[in-house]
């Protein structure tokens, strides 16, 4: 057991795909159990919820097994004075309030768009700015950035095969890109995936609650609105670019001072 779990710690992209696939058969299996009671039940509508939390659940049980959450992120922040700099990224969820607002759709219906919320969150956070983030830096941190953030959105672009509205996906393709660099950028000045699943929680939480559904939006949104809230994304994955650069320059002075002493 312990040579499997030092064989994960030294092969992130393999243990990044074994997480992906344990957790999807987890998941499935559960739900296909569940169908056997209840064949009436699907993961559009009563199931969704459950599929998203088994995942998360997964993801992080395989995490601490294989001793690597502190390497990847599930630590403080290393400054409270950090979440100051995270304020204007709540210009996102005010965005989708502003547009949709929020509904209360019933107490078991809000507990399901919650639960679906968080394991949405924590799923991918893990997966996308933990565990890939983590393999990626190898090459350096601007490809660990840009590089788990093209695969986000990739990842996302496929829900037009899945039921959703065209137009939608192909804008969520773009607002996910620039939200992965967004995220990325922030998990690695915080030295914390906290603050990402954090904000993601909120942001999945607000859109779910403003249209009463989580996952595939089959609906049209207006061009416009779709539009502006790829570019408000954008401006704000300038904004966490630059915060890391800052961080990072510091950082590198530091050291280059550090050295001349010596």
């Amino acid at each position: 057991m312990k040579k499997l779990q030092l064989f994960f710690k030294n092969h992130p992209f393999i243990f990044a795909f074994f997480v992906l696939i344990m957790s999807r058969i987890a998941g499935l299996v559960t739900v296909s159990l569940i169908q056997m009671v209840r064949p009436d039940w699907t993961i559009a509508s009563e199931l969704g919820w459950l599929l998203m939390v088994i995942y998360a659940g997964t993801v992080v049980s395989l995490v601490y097994w294989a001793d690597v959450a502190d390497e990847i992120g599930l630590r403080k922040p290393t400054s409270k004075k950090e979440w100051l700099y995270y304020i204007p990224f709540l210009s996102i969820p005010l965005f989708i309030l502003s547009i949709n607002g929020v509904s209360s759709w019933g107490f078991t219906q809000n507990m399901l768009l919650l639960m679906a919320a968080i394991g949405v969150a924590v799923n991918e956070e893990v997966l996308f700015r933990g565990l890939l983030l983590r393999g990626f830096m190898k090459w350096g941190p601007w490809v660990a950035i840009f590089v788990p953030s093209l695969l986000f959105a990739l990842v996302h672009s496929t829900n037009v095969f899945v039921g959703g509205d065209p137009t939608f996906a192909v804008f969520q393709t773009i607002w996910t890109l620039a939200a992965g660099v967004l995220l990325s950028a922030i998990r690695l000045r915080a030295n914390s995936l906290y603050p990402v699943i954090l904000l993601h929680i909120l942001i999945d939480g607000v859109e779910y609650f403003s249209t009463g559904e989580f996952g595939v939006h089959s609906e049209a949104f207006p061009i416009i609105t779709l539009a502006l809230f790829s570019a408000l994304n954008a401006i704000l994955a300038i904004y966490a670019v630059i915060l890391f650069y800052k961080k990072q320059y510091h950082k590198n002075q530091a050291v280059a001072e550090n050295t001349n002493v010596i």
